[in-house]
């Protein structure tokens, strides 16, 4: 085998890749659990769970604004910001310490990050291999580990904040019978190409993913159930619009949708919110599938939800 040799310019990497080890915390357990933050010199890095922290988690035990990152001649410093459970580095709890390289702060009661230092090449192996493990496989769509992360995270910031939040949950009709009867490969095909047509009618802060199996979740943030259903109906006509292509063969899918919103639940958590969605899907299914229905609790008197 020949070994091919590649060498880059200085000039082929886009400007400001210089090489050099830039520091970032990278968040290792908890609320956005691999995602990794630029630490800038000359500044102040705010951690905490406010809208204007400049690394924001979603977790009732860490203040709004509860530590910060401070670069001084080339040392970053871990600093409490007067938070009320404390600040911790390595298991200590500190006021201000100097870090170093793979030191993890603790925050809160499940929140974990790592200091670190990386160039551009491990910086974009970082998050593609945070990408991945966000990823479902098959259809590239957020995978049901992310989204059940995030649903938490956001129907406690929507609860926080007042703020509106809705579920749609919905799957494919007579999938099974499209497996059974054109094999595997086939299925695979129309929930690859199902992700990508929905995937392009969801708004950029909404969160689409693959929850199992034929089902699919998307959770729509800071809309109540009325604008759900407008994008549960994008949904359907998208899905069911165009015949998917099947080596040559043309098959019309539908989907039967479910929409829920937060403020119509007794019991405002993330399970409530799936089971009243899936309840909604339940419903379409039962009134004849390629459909939309909204979680009614007057309707539901047995889902104590």
């Amino acid at each position: 085998m020949t070994k091919t040799t590649i060498r880059l310019e200085p000039n082929a990497l886009e400007r400001g890749r210089d090489g050099r080890k830039r520091a970032f915390v990278v968040v290792l357990s908890g609320d956005r659990m691999g995602e990794m933050f630029p630490l800038r010199e000359g500044t102040r890095t705010t951690i905490g769970r406010g809208l204007q922290t400049d690394v924001r988690i979603n977790d009732e035990g860490i203040s709004r604004t509860h530590a910060a990152v401070e670069e001084e001649g080339g040392t970053y410093y871990l600093c409490d910001a007067g938070s009320t459970n404390g600040t911790f580095a390595n298991g200590t709890r500190v006021d201000r310490q100097p870090l170093s390289e793979g030191d993890k702060i603790q925050i809160g009661a499940s929140s974990v990050l790592k200091f670190t230092f990386n160039d551009d090449l491990d910086e974009d192996f970082q998050r593609n291999l945070y990408e991945s493990a966000l990823r479902d496989r098959l259809t590239g769509v957020f995978n049901r580990g992310y989204f059940n992360n995030r649903l938490e995270s956001d129907v406690a910031f929507a609860l926080r904040h007042g703020k509106p939040l809705s579920l749609v949950l919905f799957d494919i009709d007579g999938f099974k019978q499209v497996n059974d009867t054109m094999g595997h490969p086939a299925g695979d095909e129309i929930l690859r190409g199902l992700a990508d047509r929905v995937e392009s009618t969801t708004r950029s802060e909404d969160i689409f993913a693959r929850y199992g199996g034929e089902e699919f979740a998307l959770i729509c943030r800071d809309v109540d159930a009325l604008r759900a259903s407008r994008a549960a109906y994008r949904i359907l006509d998208t899905v069911s619009g165009k015949p998917f292509d099947l080596d040559g063969r043309n098959l019309t899918v539908t989907v039967s949708l479910g929409v829920a919103d937060l403020t119509m639940l007794v019991r405002p958590t993330a399970e409530a919110l799936i089971e009243a969605a899936d309840a909604a899907l339940y419903t379409a299914k039962r009134n004849g599938r390629n459909r939309v229905e909204i979680y009614d609790p007057e309707h539901e008197p047995t889902r104590l939800v």
